[in-house]
């Protein structure tokens, strides 16, 4: 239990680190726009399901699964500054306008919708 303690304490202080080292030119691009009522169920989720909770990612083994509400909500932060750091997902990239939703989403309360 202590060793999944620590791998998910470092990961949340590197996490930190890379998002305070690298920058994605404020977050969103000039050609997306923020929608606020972007939905978690139609949107996040299966975003999430597609790119990040995949064997070897999010997949409760190597990191928590993004596969509900409160365990996406509960790490808004560490998602965005992962996000934002290019850090996640890993060995892909998201578009622009996915990192927008994820954004929009987070900036505008992370609703359960």
């Amino acid at each position: 239990m202590k060793n999944i303690f620590y791998s998910r304490a470092v990961f949340f202080m590197i996490t930190a680190l890379i998002a305070c080292t690298k920058s994605d030119s404020n977050n969103t691009s000039a050609n997306t726009t923020c929608n606020a009522n972007t939905s978690y169920a139609a949107t996040i989720k299966p975003l999430f399901n597609s790119t990040c909770n995949l064997s070897g990612c999010h997949d409760n083994t190597s990191a928590a699964a993004l596969n509900t509400y409160q365990v996406v909500y509960d790490n808004t932060i560490q998602i965005r500054a992962s996000v934002s750091s290019g850090w996640m997902p890993l060995g892909s990239k998201l578009t622009a306008a996915q990192k927008s939703a994820i954004y929009c989403w987070i900036d505008n309360g992370a609703k359960n919708n």
